[in-house]
C-alpha cells in the first residue's frame, strides 16, 4: 500500500449543501513531494486534514470512504497516534502555537511524548537551526512576525521526525529569502530522510520547482493529477482552475470600475519624521523618514520582523511613537484620538476576521459610524456608497463571515471607506486569497488609487508589487534602505 491512500472520499460539512471532497481516488508514495493546488474552498485544507485525521475526529462532518495514512485507517484511529505518523503545519501559526518560548513551542510535542531531556534538546535544536530561528530560544512566540512564527510551527512538526510533514499554505506568511529557506529545509528533508512532503500553494512558481506531482482540486473534486511539467504546460487548465500560469502579467487583466468618491472625503498626506519605537523586548523600527504623497500607490516590502507592520500600526495610531513625529494630512497623530486617526488612515488588516465581528455586511459597515454618532441619512449615504465600491452590494443582508476571503476583505475596505479614510492600508491581505482573488483585489485597490486615494500595501508577493505600485519601498531592521518610483 502506498504512504498515504484516498479511495473514494467524500467530505460534507454541516449545513453545506455542496460536498468539499467529491470520490476523491488517489495515492501519494513514500518519500514524494506531493503539492495541491486550487481556487479558494476547492477543498485543499479538507484534503489535509483528513490525512492526520483531523477531519472527521475533531471537524463536524460526515466522510465515506477511506483514508489510510501509513498503513492506518484514519477514522478507525485518532489524532495523537496519527500525530507521530503526520504532522500538520496550518496557514495560521497563531492557531497552534500557545507556549511562552520559542524553545518550549518547538519541544512541546516532544515532552508529551515523554522523551528524554537531551533528546528533546537535540532535535529542538535541529528543527529551529533547520529553519533560521537559532538564537530564538528565549524569544516570545507572541513577539515574532508573522513568518517567524510560521517557521516556528514548521519546526514543532520537524522536531517530531515523523514520516509526513503536511503543510497548509506554509510560504504565504513569508518574505521571499524565508520561503527560500523553507522550501531548501524541506527538500532536505526529503533528501536526508525520505520524508514525505504534502502541501497546499497558491504559487504555480513554487510549485513547478518542488513537486514530484502536483494535484488541481476544483469544487471538491480532482481537476487534474499530473507532473509539474504537464501542468503548468497547459494553460487552459490552469485559467479553468483559478491558477496563476508562470508567465502571467498583471496588466493583461480588465480594471473594476467603481463610482466617484463622495465629497465628503478629504485630501491628504502623510509625514514622517525621524520615527522610532521599540516593543518591550527591544525590537522595533528607528530613524524612518519618510513622505507619503498624495494619490502614492506604495508596495511596502522587506524581509519578515524588518518593522513593516509596526511602522503602519504607527500611522494607525495602532501604536504610539517612542520619538519622532508623524504628521497626518498636517496634524501632529500624538494630538489625535485613535478614533480621529481612523477617520484619516484606513486601517485593513492581514485577517479580515479580525475586524468583522456583526451579523451582517451592512452592520459592520454602519458599526464604526454608529459610534461616531452619524445621523441615518449619512450613514446610509456612506454605507450605499462602500458597499458599491468595492461590489457587495448585493451581499449586504450576508453573514461576514459565509463570505470567500476575497469578499471577507472587500468588506472590510468597504468599512474604513465609510469611515471617511482616503488613505488606505493594507497589512498583506494576500495571504491565504487565491490567484483570482488577490486579482479582483488589487484590481479594486487599483481603481480606488484612479479615483484618488491614497494606497499603501505591505506584500511578499513580488508579482503584485510589481504589477501595481507605482511606488515600492524596502525595509530592513535598520529601516528603509531603497525607495523607487516606477512608471
Amino acid at each position: 500500500m502506498s504512504l498515504i491512500c484516498f479511495k473514494d472520499v467524500t467530505f460534507f460539512y454541516p449545513k453545506r449543501k455542496t460536498p468539499a471532497l467529491l470520490n476523491v481516488n488517489l495515492s501519494i508514495e513514500e518519500g514524494e513531494i506531493f503539492v495541491i493546488m486550487g481556487e479558494n474552498t476547492a477543498g485543499k485544507t479538507t484534503f489535509c486534514k483528513l490525512i492526520n485525521g483531523i477531519a472527521p475526529l475533531l471537524t463536524e462532518g460526515k466522510m465515506s470512504g477511506k483514508v489510510f495514512t501509513d498503513g492506518i485507517d484514519t477514522g478507525e484511529s485518532c489524532v495523537s497516534k496519527l500525530a507521530l505518523k503526520a504532522g500538520m503545519v496550518l496557514d495560521d501559526p497563531d492557531a497552534q502555537i500557545f507556549t511562552q518560548t520559542v524553545f518550549h513551542e518547538a519541544a512541546f510535542a516532544l515532552e508529551n511524548i515523554l522523551l528524554e531531556p537531551d533528546e528533546i534538546k537535540s532535535r529542538v535544536n535541529m528543527a529551529l537551526n533547520a529553519v533560521g530561528l537559532n538564537g530564538f530560544e528565549d524569544r516570545m512566540p507572541n513577539t515574532l512576525s508573522g513568518g517567524e512564527k510560521q517557521r516556528l510551527a514548521i519546526a514543532a512538526c520537524i522536531a517530531m521526525k515523523g514520516k509526513i510533514l503536511v503543510l497548509d499554505e506554509p510560504l504565504c506568511r513569508l518574505d521571499p529569502d524565508g520561503a527560500k529557506e523553507v522550501i531548501a529545509v524541506l527538500l532536505e528533508l526529503r533528501k536526508k530522510h525520505n520524508m514525505t512532503i504534502v502541501m497546499t500553494s497558491h504559487d504555480s512558481e513554487v510549485a513547478s520547482k518542488i513537486a514530484d506531482r502536483v494535484c488541481i482540486l476544483k469544487e471538491g473534486k480532482i481537476a487534474a493529477l499530473d507532473t509539474p511539467g504537464n501542468i503548468f504546460a497547459n494553460n487552459e487548465l490552469l485559467y479553468q482552475t483559478g491558477l496563476q500560469p508562470l508567465e502571467s502579467k498583471v496588466f493583461n487583466f480588465s480594471s473594476v470600475r467603481i463610482g466617484s468618491c463622495g465629497s465628503w472625503l478629504k485630501e491628504k498626506k502623510i509625514e514622517i519624521k525621524n520615527l522610532s519605537f521599540k516593543y518591550p523586548n527591544g525590537i522595533g523600527i528607528q530613524n524612518i523618514d519618510l513622505t507619503v504623497e498624495e494619490n502614492d500607490f506604495i508596495a511596502l516590502i522587506g524581509k519578515n520582523g524588518c518593522g513593516k507592520t509596526t511602522l503602519i500600526k504607527n500611522i494607525a495610531g495602532l501604536l504610539k511613537p517612542a520619538s519622532g513625529e508623524i504628521f497626518i494630512n498636517g496634524k501632529n497623530s500624538r494630538l489625535l484620538k485613535t478614533y480621529d486617526i481612523a477617520k484619516e488612515i484606513g486601517f485593513v488588516m492581514q485577517n479580515p476576521d479580525t475586524q468583522l465581528f456583526t451579523d451582517s455586511v451592512l452592520n459592520d459597515i454602519c458599526f464604526g459610524l454608529k459610534n461616531l454618532r452619524m445621523k441615518k441619512n449619512e450613514m446610509k449615504k456612506r454605507a450605499q456608497f462602500a458597499l458599491e465600491a468595492v461590489g457587495l452590494q448585493n451581499e449586504a443582508d450576508s453573514f461576514p463571515h459565509a463570505l470567500n476571503k476575497s469578499d471577507r476583505t472587500k468588506a472590510v475596505i468597504a468599512c474604513v471607506l465609510a469611515m471617511g479614510a482616503k488613505t488606505l492600508i493594507f497589512d498583506e491581505i494576500d495571504v491565504g486569497n487565491d490567484y483570482n482573488g488577490n486579482i479582483k483585489i488589487m484590481e479594486l485597490v487599483k481603481e480606488l488609487n484612479a479615483q484618488g486615494f491614497t494606497i499603501i500595501f505591505i506584500t511578499h508577493n513580488m508579482f503584485l508589487a510589481e504589477g501595481f505600485a507605482k511606488r515600492i519601498i524596502k525595509m530592513n531592521r535598520e529601516g528603509i534602505i531603497s525607495d523607487e518610483r516606477r512608471e
